[in-house]
């Protein structure tokens, strides 16, 4: 079996990957700094690009094959002697240049701290922009572990920058993160995971302005499903569940960016790495080809 590394999102030679035609530019960026339990975040982009290698690109829901919006994979963001302030600045010069050249960001990571310097530069060309944030955890804490940068703070920093927040399928929140939501926080609202397993979810689609960007961290799935994550929480999120949040975002809103992140490759769990691939593959689908 031929093991070289797939270079192209779809396959080795994957069709509609011409750089200057395409209207999609992935973007892996490996970035690994500030994990705090499983390591191994750093692998996860190759890992979906070796998985999408053997994805059927027919799409039987959208009757079409999205790849043909033509989809191009940049080099992988090289991480190599920075620091992780430093990392995070190369993440979004990296975004900034594919929305340069005309195309429409998606991130692969890497850890989830490198989500906040691809929104900003998405919202220095959406300043209406909206985040909606699928995740386990709340990533809403000021610093974790003497850092502000870290992947528990994502969506603070995003806060800070005065970008409205809706957060989906949570089930894990600290006491700080608790004791900040409860001060008036107009822009950030929250969707429990139990909330949505007991039919009791109210999705507040009227924050989504007329753009958005959409995060999404691996276990925000269950984990009998994506057990290939940095910090699994039983009662997730199902596939059909994430499925059906991101085709409605992208019915409602003009989505302008979005990450798929936390894959911690596992040996004997391909088909985590899989899935991850697929999701990304649908997400694009429901982006550029779904007919509402």
């Amino acid at each position: 079996m031929d093991s070289t590394p797939i270079t192209q999102f779809g396959a080795p030679d994957a069709p509609h990957c011409d750089p200057e035609t395409a209207r999609v530019g992935i973007i892996p960026a490996p970035l690994e700094y500030s994990v705090c339990y499983m390591e191994g975040t750093h692998n996860g982009p190759q890992a979906i690009l070796d998985a999408s290698s053997q994805m059927e690109l027919y799409d039987e829901e959208l009757d079409t094959c999205p790849i043909e919006v033509g989809v191009y994979t940049h080099t992988a963001v090289d991480y190599t002697g920075m620091d992780h302030a430093a990392a995070l600045q190369a993440t979004g010069a990296a975004v900034r240049k594919t929305l340069a050249q005309g195309q429409f960001p998606f991130i692969l990571g890497g850890e989830h701290s490198l989500s906040a310097p691809c929104i900003a530069a998405v919202h220095e060309k959406y300043p209406d922009l909206t985040v909606v944030h699928i995740d386990a955890h709340g990533d809403l804490r000021d610093t974790y572990e003497g850092t502000p940068l870290s992947h528990a703070s994502i969506e603070r920093r995003v806060v800070d920058m005065g970008i409205p927040v809706l957060e989906i399928g949570i089930r894990s929140f600290s006491p700080e993160e608790a004791e900040f939501l409860k001060k008036e926080q107009p822009n950030v609202a929250v969707v429990w995971a139990y909330q949505m397993a007991k039919g009791l979810a109210r999705i507040p689609w009227e924050r989504l302005s007329k753009h958005t960007y959409i995060t999404v961290d691996l276990d925000a799935i269950d984990p009998s499903e994506m057990p290939a994550v940095g910090t699994p929480e039983p009662g997730g999120l199902s596939w059909y569940q994430v499925l059906d949040l991101i085709r409605e975002i992208c019915q409602r809103s003009e989505v302008v960016g979005m990450d798929v992140v936390e894959l911690c490759p596992m040996e004997g769990q391909t088909r985590a790495d899989f899935l991850a691939a697929k999701l990304v593959y649908k997400m694009l689908g429901y982006r550029f080809c779904s007919k509402g």
